[in-house]
């Protein structure tokens, strides 16, 4: 497929959910099976969330960029930031066997994205979090 799926996203709660269905409409039109649409539409809500709520140290706004793209059978999601550096494979793993009601709050979700991902990397660059997640169409 040669023509990937772009948005740029603001830093605000609301703008998550018309980037969703932009990307789950993309998505539909090119037949993709509903558990990489449904992984696609958790590593959105995951990470932007993530981005927005203990990113920024300011009230500006600011842009977050979401890439979809389909090459050789795999899905790469691509989520660009500048707020302070995150690297979610550094993020430990939280502790499953604790009862829910005694966790803290945060990292479930960047542990599930990592057991679904077929792949997962992180870079730093000019003051942007890079963060590419991989997922085979099979």
């Amino acid at each position: 497929m040669a023509e990937g799926f772009r948005i740029e996203v603001r830093n605000h709660r609301d703008a998550i959910a018309p980037a969703m269905e932009a990307a789950e409409a993309w998505l539909d039109e090119r037949q993709v099976a509903p558990k990489v649409a449904y992984f696609v539409a958790l590593a959105i809500e995951e990470i932007v969330t993530n981005c927005i709520h203990y990113g920024y140290d300011d009230d500006r706004e600011h842009t977050i960029v979401i890439t979809l793209d389909v090459q050789d059978g795999t899905l790469a999601v691509g989520i660009v930031d500048d707020g302070r550096p995150f690297d979610p494979l550094a993020a430990p793993e939280p502790d499953l066997s604790i009862k829910v009601q005694d966790r803290t709050v945060g990292g479930l979700g960047i542990h599930l994205l990592r057991n679904l991902a077929d792949r997962i990397s992180y870079e730093r660059l000019d003051g942007t979090n890079r963060i590419l997640l991989e997922k085979k169409l099979e």
